[in-house]
């Protein structure tokens, strides 16, 4: 061992029990936490400063929680105050399922009295069409049989918000009501049957850009420095829902049925090169990114240079509460054909009303009635006359009297196809999208076709026509006893039928199940299915049916609800193929192809069933049926002409039968038509001479092949004999007529001409 090497073993300790060595950490000794801890007192320990009042007791005796500055100044008296006295919430969002106080107390303790269901991550998208789809999370642990939500919207800087009630508990729901270009607050609240939990939590969302209403007040002008130049004039829509890119003009001249088209960026065009002395008609309409709007009135003008056509005078008669009266004249001599006046005014300002009326040119003054009272109108006329659209004029009048209140309208569903709806005020119309209802009480039930999102809107229509109420919007109440709709058969097979229907109502929320009875009408048994789907639509496939079978199909919900049915019938088998007729001396014979061969369906045991129509005696008559493939007709009659039918055999007393395979025999006509009897007979025997002829042809090939085969074999065999009776010595083969070939004998026959140089060649 090298001396420079300390050994070291491992030694074991032994302590007794009582003075075991403990691994706890012992307390820190008074005065020796570091400054980002706290030392509690009086169990001496040290904890992290961040837990220093964060509403939990890291210290025994609590002394860490003591003397917080917040604890003793935050009062929630309209809120619930979280344990840490660090934030007040508000009593709604209290158990709502969204930690909002940072130690989580507003979401521990929650009970069934002051659960709140809220939903989350509410979001919206907006289609092309501008309607509005909004999507959210179910809240946690809300029953889905007892709760649906309701959506609430209003326009930003309205105080008042609308509800639309979805009757589902789906999370989805599309807006159809919403105002183009417009900013809504929405927000989704949950209603179960014995609470509803109010959110103050809601989103601001954009509609998308409508299509803009007609521009007004369009103008033609012919332009004074050329000709075939018109200018044209108008004033921007009323509501552009958006904003306008460029307006569109377009223009056809008199007789024409063809449209040319202009774009302009401002409410001013000319549109040049016109054929001077015709009469051209124009209209104008604007552009967002919608796309493009209604188009306005139509005016013409006859393209005449020097021809200025003035515009008419409006004269303002007299005027109530419910009427106008004014005179149109025009000036100088031109002919006027007529008058168009259009009065405008707007109880809304998302919404302008017009009434457009005609005068004869000779009737220049005009009644207008059927007015609302203290409510300004705009009225525009132009003359129609022999150079065209005069220009417009303008007048302004406000109805004397005070203007009528809106009648106050609710609206409520009762089922899936009804809603009640009841007003006050004096005789009314009831407005529905897109019906319209008019009554003289104050109130009616209204009945809709589906279930749909419905606008309802009520106004006075006589005396007056006044105001509209606020419209509000209806969601249809699901009614699972209403029957399937638009039950119909998409594809009739032979053995199967692909029918397809729709559910009772729009966006089922939960499973259907329905029940399909498939009635058979020809063996009169019945079987039922059950199909049980969420969608909307659906699509069923009825297999095992019977080729040429006619059946009556029943579908109704499980509940035994109304029920909605349809017949339909199968596809038959085909009918046969290759129909020959073969003529014998009395008797003919028909054939044709097994049908086996081509439908699975059928089997020979079934059988054929022929039939015959004479056109002489006009009548069908029945022959018989066979299990083969040919048939012999007997007893036919000279001078008769002769339709055969064959199909596969009837069932179920001359039900499910096939298709049938036809062909006309007149082979015994006398004179009336011999080509068509030739060209059968050509056929026929054509059926009968050409297999022969193909079979004669191989015969020939065979024994071409057999002579060959022989003359290859003698040929080989004289060759062989040869060979065997060459002679190198004398350069020939020579042959003994015996048997000893060795003999000599000089009669011998002898075949020279060979050598051991010259190889023998036989061909």
């Amino acid at each position: 061992m090298d001396t420079g090497t300390v050994l070291t073993a491992p030694m074991k300790m032994l302590v007794p029990p009582h003075l075991s060595v403990s691994c706890q950490r012992l307390p820190d000794a008074p005065g020796h936490c570091s400054r980002f801890e706290f030392e509690c007192q009086p169990v001496k320990k040290c904890v992290p400063n961040w837990k220093r009042c964060d509403g939990l007791k890291d210290c025994q005796d609590g002394t860490d929680e003591l003397n917080c500055p917040t604890h003793s100044t935050l009062l929630c008296p309209n809120g619930f105050k979280c344990e840490d006295g660090e934030a007040c919430i508000m009593l709604a969002e209290r158990c709502d399922g969204f930690l909002d106080c940072f130690d989580s107390s507003d979401e521990r303790n929650c009970t069934d009295e002051n659960l709140v269901y809220k939903v989350q991550n509410l979001q919206w998208t907006a289609d092309f069409s501008g309607n509005i789809t909004l999507t959210w999370t179910r809240p946690k642990k809300m029953p889905l049989a007892s709760c649906v939500y309701t959506i609430h919207y209003r326009m930003v800087g309205e105080s008042t918000w609308k509800s639309l009630e979805t009757h589902s508990n789906k999370t989805s729901s599309v807006l159809k009501v919403l105002k183009p270009d417009c900013t809504y607050h929405v927000k989704v609240q949950v209603q179960c049957l014995t609470k509803t939990y109010n959110t103050n939590d809601f989103i601001t969302l954009r509609t998308p850009e409508g299509l803009p209403d007609p521009p007004r007040h369009l103008q033609l002008m012919l332009k004074r420095e050329a000709e075939g130049v018109v200018i044209c004039q108008w004033a921007p829509p009323a509501n552009a829902h958006g904003l306008i890119r460029e307006y569109v003009v377009e223009y056809s001249r008199s007789g024409s049925k063809e449209w040319s088209s202009g774009r302009a960026s401002s409410n001013y065009s000319e549109i040049e090169n016109l054929q001077v002395n015709s009469f051209y008609t124009f209209r104008v309409a604007a552009v967002t990114s919608r796309g493009v709007g209604n188009w306005s009135d139509s005016k013409a003008i006859r393209t005449i240079k020097g021809k200025v056509i003035p515009a008419p005078t409006i004269r303002i008669d007299s005027y109530d509460e419910n009427s106008i009266t004014f005179t149109l004249k025009m000036e100088g001599n031109i002919q006027v054909n007529g008058y168009v006046v259009n009065i405008f005014w707007a109880f809304d300002t998302h919404r302008q009303e017009k009434r457009s009326l005609f005068i004869d040119g000779e009737k220049s003054s005009q009644t207008v009635s059927n007015l609302t009272a203290q409510t300004p109108y705009e009225i525009s006329a132009w003359a129609k006359t022999e150079l065209g659209d005069s220009p417009l004029s303008f007048a302004h009048v406000v109805t004397s009297g005070s203007r009528p209140s809106p009648p106050s309208l609710k609206a409520k569903a009762v089922n899936q196809t009804a809603v009640e709806c009841n007003w006050t005020g004096p005789k009314n119309v009831l407005y529905r999208n897109p019906n319209t209802t008019t009554t003289t009480l104050h109130n009616i039930t209204v009945i809709v076709n589906r279930d749909e999102q419905y606008l309802f809107l009520v106004r006075v229509v006589s005396p007056y026509q006044g105001p509209p109420s606020d419209y509000l919007v209806v969601k249809m109440i699901p009614d699972n006893r209403l029957p399937p709709r638009h039950l119909h058969a998409v594809h009739l097979a032979k053995t199967f039928a692909v029918i397809k229907w729709e559910s009772p109502y729009d966006s089922p929320d939960q499973d259907m199940l329905y029940a399909v009875s498939v009635k058979d009408l020809v063996r009169k048994t019945d079987r039922n299915y059950k199909v049980k789907t969420r969608n909307s639509t659906v699509e069923y496939t009825i297999r095992k049916l019977e080729p040429g079978g006619k059946y009556h199909i029943v579908i109704q919900l499980g509940n035994m609800s109304k029920e909605a049915s349809l017949k339909i019938s199968t596809v038959p088998l085909a009918a046969p193929e290759a129909l020959k007729i073969i003529a014998e001396k009395d008797h003919i014979l028909l054939f044709w192809k097994s049908l086996a061969l081509k439908e699975s369906q059928f089997t020979e045991s079934r059988g054929y069933e022929i039939h015959m129509f004479d056109s002489v005696s006009n009548s069908t008559s029945y022959l018989g049926n066979t299990t083969e493939n040919v048939f012999k007709v007997s007893n036919l009659k000279p001078g008769h002409n002769y339709s055969f039918a064959v199909q596969a055999r009837c069932l179920y007393n001359g039900q499910m039968c096939g298709e049938p395979a036809t062909l006309l025999y007149n082979e015994l006509t006398t004179g009336e038509n011999p080509a068509a009897s030739m060209m059968e007979k050509s056929t026929d025997v054509a059926a009968i001479v050409v297999p022969i002829l193909f079979f004669l042809l191989v015969t020939m090939g065979v024994g071409f092949v057999i002579l060959y085969m022989r003359h290859r074999r003698l040929q080989n065999s004289f060759l062989a004999f040869a060979n065997s009776h060459y002679s190198s010595r004398l350069g020939s083969a020579i042959f003994s007529a015996g048997d000893d070939l060795g003999d000599e004998d000089d009669e011998a026959p002898m075949i020279t001409g060979f050598s051991d140089d010259v190889p023998m060649v036989i061909a």
